[in-house]
């Protein structure tokens, strides 16, 4: 097909119902009398801000026959108004896409693309039930996690990625509008930032104790959207906010793009299942899955520790093209009729680590069958229980183990999956390994810990990690999980459950505790083992668990926990995982 040459306009206003100007820059083909399908895109990251040119680049798009549209949401860079997340995305939502099907070169069908933030002004726009919306695409979607890993995991709150964003992401334009019409005290506000950002990289803030003396250091947004709510548990008014994205399914066609490593990947996965369940009960096509070897915001597949080439890579996707080109094929399916490109590409693709390959479904498969091994003496990972035993270590609030990889999001710290030898290492932290096995197994679907352990405290956590481990000793984690001890309740079925308060541990009484992992599809070779590491921290990607029943934004007064795991066949501690 042939590439139309493209025109870019810039600060094109859009009004809202209440007045306020919302500004975009606008990327059509440069075809007078022609229209064309929209695509949009609504950001509070800078609309200019440079886009990955394998994910979606809105010149090449542009250029196959789209006019697309990448608005500031309100209060951010060019856009009038106060910026509070998620509040007006629904109503601005449908506005703007009323607006965009309106302009001189739309046909009037709008679809939408972007991730992250981007993913959340979709899903709030397309719940509004505008007319002219018929496509979302997707990416690293946060909705309904907010209890299952976005703001709060397992009753911990999710403190590094919070802060981080806040600090990164946000404060930067904030500082910029707070103080427009003081530029002195703007120039010292960002000097202030600066200082506090060498902290930040440094690990200094993040080691801060408590964690609302850190109040005095940051803005306006900071306190009023981040430090207060490390004060908070699950099931509160801003995860109920959050949640409310995705609530329910929409009457759109959808793609959804996600990575095992990105701190939303349950929720990627839960939409498309959403979406997947309307679909049969309306005029919809089936939404369209990919999930690849991906964190939130890095689609390389390279990690400094597991290298997995340019295929992995949101710029080849094993020979599928890149997600530029998967966007333009789907949104040419869904919003001018022509699959011609569409049909080569699975309606899901999935990367499976170990292979190293990708792999194509028609529907996103369930695990075939599940297996199960049993926390040992002796540091073994059974098909069997044991005999009773215990495995004990001392946790202390003021050592934690460090964050190394993982389902990330934090200013700082690489995500993915990470070599472990150095957190293995460690005297809190106790590992179980399985004999070297025999033959391939391809691990795929939800991996869950339930665990029986007792503590010396009224509070703590247990953080549960799954890894492959080469015949060279090599141990490389692929999940990982938390429950804070007093919202066991709350995540007996390993995502939460609301209704259950938090409740103290009885000191020295054993307790069973259910971890998810989340999920995973990763294929285990001839001579490679699983290790199970069991410990009581991961910081600064979690809040410390200061072992004293009270929380890390409030007080700095600590104590060692003495942590102990109950094995065996009285005590089944184990890890289930799906395979395939």
């Amino acid at each position: 097909m042939p590439k139309h040459p493209v025109l870019v306009e810039h600060d094109v206003e859009a009004k809202m119902t209440d007045g306020t100007v919302l500004r975009a820059t606008l990327y059509r083909p440069d075809r007078d009398g022609e229209t064309f399908p929209v695509l949009l895109t609504r950001t509070p990251y800078g609309r200019d801000l440079a886009v990955n040119s394998a994910y979606f680049n809105p010149l090449t798009v542009a250029a196959a026959g789209y006019v697309v549209v990448m608005q500031d949401c309100r209060g951010r860079f060019g856009s009038d108004g106060v910026f509070d997340p998620a509040a007006h995305e629904a109503a601005d939502g449908a506005d703007t896409v009323a607006w965009a099907a309106g302009l001189p070169a739309s046909d009037g069908r709008v679809g939408m693309w972007g991730r992250s933030y981007f993913a959340e002004t979709q899903w709030r726009a397309a719940a509004t039930a505008p007319e002219p919306l018929n496509a979302l695409a997707l990416g690293v979607s946060a909705g309904g996690s907010a209890n299952d890993g976005a703001l709060y995991r397992g009753g911990a709150h999710e403190f590094g990625s919070r802060f981080t964003w806040g600090h990164t992401a946000v404060t930067p334009n904030a500082l910029v509008r707070e103080f427009a019409d003081t530029p002195e005290e703007r120039e010292s506000a960002f000097r202030d930032w600066l200082a506090l950002d060498q902290e930040v990289v440094a690990g200094a803030v993040l080691d801060t104790l408590p964690i609302r003396a850190l109040a005095s250091r940051v803005n306006t947004f900071m306190n009023t959207h981040i430090v207060g709510w490390a004060g908070q548990g699950p099931g509160n008014a801003l995860t109920e906010l959050w949640d409310s994205a995705t609530a329910r399914p929409v009457d759109a066609a959808t793609l959804h793009i996600g990575g095992w490593f990105d701190i939303f990947a349950p929720a990627t996965l839960a939409q498309y299942r959403m979406q997947a369940e309307h679909s049969r009960t309306r005029a919809l096509p089936p939404p369209r899955l990919v999930v690849g070897p991906w964190a939130h915001s890095d689609f390389s597949g390279d990690f400094p520790d597991l290298s997995l080439g340019i295929a992995a890579s949101s710029g080849a996707m094993g020979g599928y093209g890149d997600l530029n080109a998967m966007h333009i094929a789907w949104y040419d399916a869904v919003l001018k009729d022509d699959d011609t490109a569409l049909r080569r590409i699975p309606p899901v693709l999935l990367y499976f680590l170990g292979e190293n390959r990708w792999r194509g479904f028609e529907r996103l498969p369930g695990p075939a069958g599940h297996r199960t091994w049993y926390l040992a003496d002796d540091s073994r990972l059974l098909d069997r229980p044991g005999g009773n035993s215990c495995a004990a270590y001392d946790y202390d609030p003021l050592s934690p183990v460090p964050t190394v990889g993982g389902a990330t999001m934090i200013h700082g710290f690489r995500p993915g999956p990470a070599d472990q030898r150095s957190v293995e290492a460690r005297d809190d932290v106790v590992t179980f390994t399985s004999e070297p096995l025999a033959e391939s197994l391809t691990l795929f679907g939800e991996v869950r810990a339930v665990f029986h352990a007792s503590s010396s405290a009224p509070d703590t956590d247990f953080v549960v990690r799954l890894c492959k481990v080469s015949p060279h000793g090599v141990s490389i984690a692929l999940n990982d999980g938390i429950v804070r001890a007093s919202w066991r309740d709350s995540y007996a079925t390993g995502g939460y459950r609301p209704g259950h308060p938090p409740t103290p541990l009885k000191p020295g009484k054993v307790y069973e505790f259910t971890v998810s992992l989340w999920n995973t599809a990763c294929t285990l070779t001839p001579g490679e083992r699983l290790r199970v590491q069991v410990t009581s921290s991961c910081h600064p990607r979690w809040d410390r668990n200061l072992n004293t029943g009270l929380l890390a934004h409030d007080s700095a007064e600590t104590a060692v926990a003495h942590q102990t795991l109950h094995l065996g066949e009285d005590f089944p501690s184990r890890i289930v995982v799906g395979t395939l």
